[in-house]
């Protein structure tokens, strides 16, 4: 019989917003230096984890790091369909 299972995996995740003391938690948080950017399209943040290698992230997105390090950009909807809340 074939058995179906999924992976648990935790993240800790902060949402963008475009205030001095959001962006300084960020910088905390992924530890990689950030540029924030205002274009036609919004504001955005540049996450440079190499000079050829960066995440955007925009007002609103939040920033993940998993238990690994690895930072991932996910929208309000994808962090809700992927991952519960825990509560501490």
């Amino acid at each position: 019989m074939i058995k179906r299972y999924r992976e648990k995996k935790f993240i800790d995740a902060l949402q963008f917003e475009n205030n001095p003391d959001r962006i300084t938690e960020i910088i905390e948080f992924i530890g990689m230096p950030v540029s924030v950017e205002y274009t036609s399209s919004g504001i955005q943040m540049r996450i440079i984890r190499t000079p050829y290698n960066a995440i955007i992230v925009k007002t609103g997105e939040y920033i993940a790091k998993m238990d690994d390090g690895t930072l991932l950009e996910l929208t309000a909807e994808k962090l809700a369909e992927r991952y519960d809340e825990v509560t501490q």
